[in-house]
Formats: C-alpha cells, structure tokens, sequence
C-alpha cells in the first residue's frame, strides 16, 4: 500500500505521482501492443480500468488515513478499505438464528453502504435521521463506517451532497465536546457517524455510585448523545447489540419530538449478517490473490481453519487476523481457542523479529505476554476514572515488566500511538486478557465488573469450561422451592417458597470413584468408614451396618470392578465429601464446594416446576431406581439393583446427569424442618444456606434402591454428617 501521508501537500504531490505512473503505464504497454500486432484494446482496457481503480483506491486510503487521523491509524484504514466486503444488513439479529423455534422465513437481506447513500441519505423526510447499526464483537462495525465514510466521498458517488464527519466513541477526549466543536452552520448539511457506542466509557459505572441501574445508566446517556446531535442531517450510530434488546423488528424509540410534536424519533435497526461461505471465499481471495501461487498453501490452511471452525470464523474481525492462525492443522473449539492463538502467535512472531538469541527471545515473549495483560488490566481499573479504554504514557510506566522500550513498539494487537499511548487494535483483545487474568487470578476473578465486557464474559465462561470440562454453567434465576400441596408423595417440610439462585459451575457428575481414588492416594485420607472399619448396606430389605466396608466397596460390600470405576463413590460421609472438596480446592487454587440445598433443586429442576424434571413422571430408562416402585399408578419398570455409570442415561435439558435417582447425594445444609416456613415468612431468599446449626446434613435425588416417589426433584432426607452407606454419594460446584 502507499505510505499515507501527513499533509495536504504530500497527499497532493502523490496524486500527481500517481497519474504519472499511470501514463508511463500507458505508454509501455502502447508500444509493447504496437510491436505484437494486436488489433483489439478489450484487454488491455480492462487491464488499465483495473489498474485505475488500484490507483484510485490507494489515493482514496491516503486521503481518509489523513480526515481520520488520530482516531484511526493509517494501517488500519488501509487495511478496512483493502479487505472489505461489502457489509449486508437483515431485520432480525443473527443471534437469534440459533433459537430453535426460529424461521429465516422472515430474514430479509441486503447491502447496506448503497442504501445509506442511495436511500437513507437522501430521504427528505426529516423524521427519519436516526439509524441504528448492530452486531456482536468483531463482525465489522467500524470497517463498515469507514468505508461508509469513504464511499461517500468517492468521485463517483453521485448522491454526494452533503459533509460526513465520523467520530468514534472509543477515542480518548470526550465525544460529546468533539461533537460540539463542529461549526453550527454545517451541522445542518452534515450526515454524523458515530462509531462504537458500547466503547463509550459514560456508560460504565461510576467511580462514586450514581444510584442507577445499568439500563437507566445506559438510557440517559444515549438520550444526551441524541439531544446533541438532534440536528444533523442524520445520524448512524453502531453499537454491540447487546445494549439493544427486546423485539428486532420492534424499533428503539427516543425522547426526542419529531419536528411536528406529533410523536418522537426512533432509532431504525439494521443487524449486520455475518459472513456467508461466499463471502468468505471471496475475504480470501482478496487477502491471498487469486493468481498468487505463492500463497497457495497459507490460502488452503486458512480454508481448512474456516471449515472446521465455520460458525466462530464468520467474523470479519477474525478473519483479518487468519495470517496468526495458518501454521498449523489446530481444530478450534470456541472462540477462547481463536483468540488464545491469535496472541500466542503474534507475541511468537514479535518475540523472534527483536531477539536473536534464542534464551533472549524465550523470555522476551513471556514478557511480551505478561506485559500485554498487565496493559490490560490497567486499562480496566481506570476506565471509569480516564473515561478511556487506553493506556497513557505516565500510567504505562508504572507496568513492572523486564522489556525495553524497542521490545514494546509492536504494531498488530497493542499498539503504541504518537503520544505513547497503548491501546488494544480491538476491544475484544482487551478482554481477552481480562479473562485471562481473571483465569489466573480468583481475587481479580471475583471483583470483575462484566459491565460492557460481553465477549470478556464469553471468554471466562469458555476458559473454565476448558478448564474444567466435567463442569457446566448454569444461569442463576428464580424459582419455587419445595412442592405444591398437591404433589403426589409431598410432604409437610416441603412448603413452596421463592429462591433466588446465582450463575455457577455446576458438576454434570456425582463424583466417581476413579476420582475419590485419586483423592485417597495423593492425601492419604481416612474415611468415616475406613476410622469405624463399617458401612451400611442395603439388601433390598432394610439397612445392616457391614464390618469392613468402605468407600473401595460397592452396593453389596465386595470391591468395585474395574468395570465400575466411573460409577459413584459409596460409602462417603458428609465429613467424607467435604475433605474432598478441599483437597480439591487447594490442588487448583479454586473453591470447590457440596451444593447447598437450593442450588440443588435448582440445578435439578432445570426450568421445570414438575415432580420431576421429565415431566408428571418418570421411567427406568429415564433414571436408575427400584422400578417395583413407580411413581403414582404408572407402570412399573426395571430394577439394576446397583449403581450405574455417572455419565449413563440422558441428562437433564442444564446437560446434569442422574439427578433423579442412582444415589443420594450430600448437600452443605443442616437440615431443618421448618426451615422452608420460615424462608417463605422472609419472602424471596437469596442464595439460603439452610440453617446455622443441626444435627443431620441434608441429602438430595433419590437412589438405586428406593421408588420413583423418592427421586422427586422436591424430596428431601437427611443423616448425621458421620453417616454412611451403600447409597450416600455426592456432587460439587465450582465457584471461580
């Protein structure tokens, strides 16, 4: 591309050099036609008109580098024009495409710069100015609103008559001044482009509490924005879309009057479509050429990656980093795994471009990386304060890492502006290293403020789901406790009462005995079974404490198989389960935890206010228990007389297994029975943790030995926390 230059002069010296190319070219290839005999310039028009429109696109990156500096820089711009496909527009959000009862019937797709400036832009109908572009992190917003910008000015847009200024939200300064500072006699013939309002710091809690919730924090702002840019021509604002819920063909109405006081302004919503394979292809060809062998194979890697990560590499934002992901045959999982790449090899390729020496560049790259996120988490602890997404000079200082200052003037991810400020190429990478850290750090983990952060909220959830792959997360909400007084099988401690319950981690599996082993042989713990040399067994009949029994057993007292390492662990005490979860803990620097009686019904449940999660009843093929007991008058079913594996039959619609039935499982409360009364006397709980004191812990689901009526999601029973037996196991949660 052609350097971008500073100056009015220069870009207009460059112009003139550039038609002078143009006519040696011309020249050359004259006599080159002249000499061969050719009789037709069909070719060769086509060839020049091509080289023309080169030449006329890099004048074009030239002159917006120049209108747009400092808020973008000159690579930046080159690169949004270079690469662009022409971005399309539906009425329906992209997300909701996943939902099962949706229909692309109704999705209605077209291009959307030629209907800005062809239609939008030149209505005259004063009550539509306000528009509304949308999509998720990384899908193209401000590569859009540059070649917006651009287009607009072209030669040949004929439509062109009116200023177009675009300012974006993520700029360090205040918006709403820079706004002010255009001269009053233009605003009225001036089509404004705000870019990325979701980066405007205004929107972030204060430093000092202002008593607003996060919606009404975020509609006051949008309503000054609004109020101040009420009379220009028009005005496109892009945002995530997350900051617009509710109905997409609903549209966002604003407090603004119409000019005619007969209603107010709204905002009209376009949804930015992500790539389809078409486009895709075509991205590619742009970026590696179409002609150019010598590119051959990163082009067929970087297909491979696209068709193995189809519904992630739909995003313009990533495809312009697919360079950093072509050396390689890796299968990416989710979106954490792109990014996680992404940085790794971009600090690789910074790290051996500044050192030479092998032992330099090795620690040079974990600096590289230490550095970035340290900028990273800078950035988010000052936010609300420096109403800036960047890091300035004298703040940067302050970050304690071993690198020189040429070691730091990278240009892809963090990158370094005139006045030496750092600043991420891309919101998203910021909060990559935020949930990295977050990962890394429990302390920084439990103080994160997802506020604005969606995709560093994705992140999180996808790096300990990484992490942690036996474990799911489960939205908090609330929901009725207990049974109604109808309940077949209900009893009196079961009174119904509102719940709230918080986002967590929860285990897919009671924990097996593969993993109680484990436990056992790193710790060289002893259980309540192992100290009494016992454990109740279960004939079918009643319950006989058995001399010699313990955990190493399974439901008849003789030694699990091999064949049944993955059923529950037996034979535990709520003492037991609690040594486990910390042992566990401290062997990952996390808190691992029993549920508490809440969460499990919760978690159980599952959306359901049934008596069981599978609806009025439940089958032997649904959950393992004595089908000589069924629930109700339904028919009876199998009896296995013994566990199964923590991962047989069908889980849960939350993907949680064996719930209802297998074995009983310990939960962290004492047990009370007019524990639910007095919850429903306080009204809705938060999070209840049971009772302060008890002699009995409660257990939860129901077992292989009992009926149907005792896996009903509200039962509820209890032992001493030494108990133990034949049907007791247990499940955790993971608390970040």
């Amino acid at each position: 591309m052609w350097e971008v230059d500073k100056t009015e002069s220069v870009v207009e010296g460059n112009f003139l050099k550039h038609q002078r190319m143009e006519n040696v070219i011309k020249d050359l290839i004259k006599v080159v036609v002249d000499n061969s005999g050719i009789s037709t310039m069909t070719g060769l028009s086509a060839f020049l008109a091509s080289l023309g429109s080169l030449l006329y696109k890099r004048i074009q990156a030239s002159r917006a580098a120049k209108d747009l500096a400092p808020c973008f820089s000159k690579k930046d711009v080159q690169q949004k024009l270079r690469l662009f496909i022409e971005s399309k527009w539906q009425n329906n959000s992209p997300t909701r495409e996943e939902e099962p009862l949706f229909t692309h019937k109704f999705v209605s797709k077209s291009t959307l710069i030629p209907h800005f400036i062809k239609t939008a832009f030149n209505e005259n109908k004063v009550s539509d100015k306000f528009y509304l572009v949308l999509a998720d992190s990384g899908m193209g917003k401000t590569t859009f609103m540059i070649n917006l910008y651009v287009r607009y000015h072209s030669v040949f847009n004929l439509h062109n008559k009116h200023k177009v200024k675009l300012i974006p939200f993520g700029y360090q300064g205040n918006v709403i001044e820079k706004i002010k500072e255009i001269k009053k006699e233009e605003i009225p013939n001036t089509i404004l482009l705000l870019d990325a309002f979701d980066e405007y710091p205004k929107i972030l809690p204060p430093t000092v509490p202002d008593g607003l919730t996060d919606d009404e924090r975020f509609r006051q702002v949008l309503d000054e924005v609004i109020e101040t840019v009420q009379d220009f021509r028009e005005v496109v604002i892009t945002s995530r879309t997350q900051y617009f819920p509710g109905e997409e063909d609903q549209p966002y109405e604003l407090k603004i009057p119409t000019f005619d006081n007969k209603g107010f302004h709204t905002l009209a919503k376009f949804y930015l479509s992500p790539f389809d394979d078409k486009e895709i292809r075509c991205y590619l060809n742009k970026k590696y050429g179409i002609l150019r062998v010598w590119n051959r194979k990163k082009k067929q890697k970087a297909r491979r990656i696209v068709n193995n990560s189809p519904k992630l590499m739909v995003r313009p934002m990533l495809l312009s980093y697919i360079d950093y992901l072509v050396d390689g045959d890796q299968h990416y999982a989710n979106t954490y795994d792109i990014y996680d790449a992404l940085i790794n090899k971009w600090i690789e390729r910074e790290g051996d471009k500044r050192e030479h020496q092998n032992v330099n560049r090795e620690k040079l790259k974990q600096n590289l990386h230490k550095y970035s996120q340290l900028v990273a988490v800078k950035i988010y602890e000052q936010r609300k304060e420096k109403k800036s997404l960047q890091l300035c000079k004298a703040d940067a200082t302050d970050v304690e890492v071993e690198l020189k200052d040429y070691q730091m003037t990278g240009q892809s991810l963090l990158t370094r502006d005139a006045d030496n400020n750092w600043k991420f190429a891309h919101k998203s990478i910021l909060e990559f290293f935020l949930a990295k850290e977050a990962l890394e750090n429990s302390a920084f983990a439990r103080t994160l403020d997802f506020t604005g952060m969606d995709m560093a909220f994705q992140f999180w959830i996808e790096s300990n789901k990484k992490l942690y792959p036996d474990f799911v997360y489960v939205t908090g909400g609330t929901f009725l406790m207990g049974s109604p007084d109808k309940e077949s099988g209900r009893s009196d401690t079961e009174t119904q009462h509102s719940v709230i319950i918080s986002d967590l981690f929860f285990c897919k599996y009671a924990v097996s005995f593969t993993e109680f082993k484990r436990f056992i042989d790193e710790s060289n713990y002893q259980t309540d079974a192992d100290k009494a040399n016992s454990s109740a067994i279960f004939d079918g009949k009643e319950w006989q404490e058995k001399a010699g029994v313990n955990w190493r057993h399974g439901v008849s007292g003789n030694e699990r198989k091999e064949g049944e390492y993955n059923h529950p662990v037996l034979h535990v005490s709520w003492n037991d389960s609690v040594a486990y979860c910390d042992w566990l803990s401290k062997k990952n620097g996390k808190t691992f935890r029993l549920l508490t009686e809440a969460e499990w019904e919760y978690a159980c449940r599952a959306g359901t206010t049934t008596p069981f999660n599978t609806g009025e009843n439940i089958t032997t093929d649904q959950a393992n228990y004595d089908g000589n007991v069924p629930y109700g008058n339904n028919k009876k079913g199998v009896w296995r007389k013994n566990t199964v594996a923590v991962d047989s039959l069908k889980p849960n619609k939350w993907g949680l297994y064996n719930m209802h039935g297998n074995v009983w499982e310990w939960c962290s409360d004492w047990y009370g029975e007019k524990y639910y009364d007095e919850c429903m006397a306080k009204g809705g709980m938060e999070n209840p943790a049971g009772p302060e004191t008890g002699s009995s812990r409660v257990l939860r689901g129901g077992g292989w030995g009992g009926g149907a009526g005792y896996c009903r999601s509200a039962i509820r029973y209890c032992l001493t926390p030494v108990s133990r037996g034949s049907g007791v196991g247990f499940r955790l949660v993971f608390v970040p």
